[in-house]
């Protein structure tokens, strides 16, 4: 991750749901990422107040979230940690989907990137290939 930019956990949350919802719907409004996060749109506005500082998003007044180039980069890295944490709670340690799902997002933020690369290592040494490789996810098409 970017040492220059400091996100905390909360605003990481965020930028993996714009990012998903851009994805899925083709575009991120802040009514669709309260209800993903399951907060009220007041908590979204101010938290994309401070990811707009930061040169994470664009929004123009009332319009879709849109991520920067800059906050795509950051947005896909978090969600490839979240994938691959769960991915090793599932396919590895035979913990339970939705376990898994809460768990990887607490640990996404939490683990270290020594802790995480080692975690693909370890992935890796026994030819545990997560379906979302990690070239062929970082390298995905902008939709």
């Amino acid at each position: 991750m970017d040492k220059s930019i400091q996100v905390t956990s909360s605003l990481q949350d965020y930028l993996e749901v714009i990012l998903n919802l851009s994805q899925e719907d083709g575009v991120a409004r802040v009514t669709d990422i309260a209800s993903s996060l399951n907060i009220a749109k007041a908590s979204v506005s101010q938290a994309l107040s401070v990811l707009k500082k930061q040169g994470l998003i664009q929004q123009t007044h009332y319009g879709p979230v849109m991520l920067t180039a800059k906050g795509k980069e950051y947005a896909r890295k978090i969600r490839y940690r979240h994938r691959v944490i769960r991915f090793f709670l599932i396919e590895v340690l035979g913990v339970s989907a939705g376990i898994a799902e809460r768990d990887a997002c607490l640990l996404e933020h939490e683990l270290s990137s020594q802790t995480f690369e080692c975690l693909i290592e370890f992935l890796e040494e026994r030819e545990i290939t997560p379906p979302f490789h990690r070239e062929a996810f970082q390298g995905e098409e902008d939709s």
